[in-house]
């Protein structure tokens, strides 16, 4: 295997295990040559594997402390690649919410934005993204993928640069969440009316109804991700504890 793809899955496989919580913030990690006779490669691959993983925030690398794990709010979380390593670990639900806010946070403004702002060019890729998820639901190609491309099409469709420079880690968050709310059952065939409407509104300019339909996407979308976390002790109650906190800073 070549040396580059070689310090990736090193890098990836490490990055995974302290995702897993397999080595806890603050802990070290074991020494170089316990790694390197671990995932069978040479020292320098596991050096540049830590040089990788420090620059994400994963770790920190120090001659006289050895390498030792970051708490998870010291993590690079909109690097590419730990988005991908989270969208493959089990869902927390400290992340899901903090998903959540952020979308509400994002969206309904880059909806209201898009129906000011949007060229023909940009309904129509709405408008074929659209039409794919309605194919995907009668078998016709992957669902998800059809989801992202319509609502990177709708942040594209605000031209505003700053949210272009994040289109790639949103995309990846709503991945994330998109892949599982689509577990539960019929989630994506009502949303997708819901999709719709978020289009006819920025199609005809009418941005606060762009952002209200969006708005339910995203409640629609939260009450999913609670059917999938019910199951983990703890998770619906704190996803219900922060909603509620959120009402009541609307009220």
């Amino acid at each position: 295997m070549r040396s580059g793809r070689l310090h990736a899955r090193v890098t990836e496989a490490i990055g995974r295990s302290i995702l897993r919580g397999e080595i806890e913030p603050g802990h070290a990690l074991p020494v170089e040559d316990a790694l390197a006779a671990e995932h069978g490669v040479s020292r320098a691959v596991i050096r540049e594997a830590m040089k990788s993983l420090s620059a994400k925030g994963m770790v920190s690398v120090r001659p006289s402390r050895g390498t030792r794990v970051l708490p998870r709010g010291r993590w690079q979380i909109l690097d590419p690649d730990v988005l991908d390593w989270l969208g493959g670990s089990p869902p927390e639900p400290d992340f899901v919410t903090e998903l959540l806010e952020l979308r509400l946070m994002i969206e309904p403004e880059a909806a209201r934005l898009a129906a000011r702002r949007a060229t023909v060019e940009d309904v129509a890729a709405m408008r074929a993204a659209l039409a794919r998820m309605a194919a995907a639901l009668d078998g016709e190609g992957d669902y998800v993928t059809a989801d992202i491309a319509f609502h990177e099409a709708l942040l594209e469709a605000a031209h505003n640069r700053f949210l272009n420079q994040l289109g790639s880690a949103m995309s990846r968050l709503l991945r994330f969440g998109t892949n599982l709310s689509w577990r539960y059952p019929d989630a994506a065939r009502g949303s997708l009316p819901v999709h719709g409407a978020v289009l006819e509104a920025v199609a005809r300019g009418d941005g606060e109804e762009a952002a209200a339909h969006v708005l339910h996407l995203i409640e629609r979308h939260e009450r999913h991700l609670r059917g999938m976390l019910g199951s983990m002790p703890g998770g619906v109650d704190h996803m219900a504890r922060n909603s509620a906190d959120g009402e009541e800073n609307r009220s």
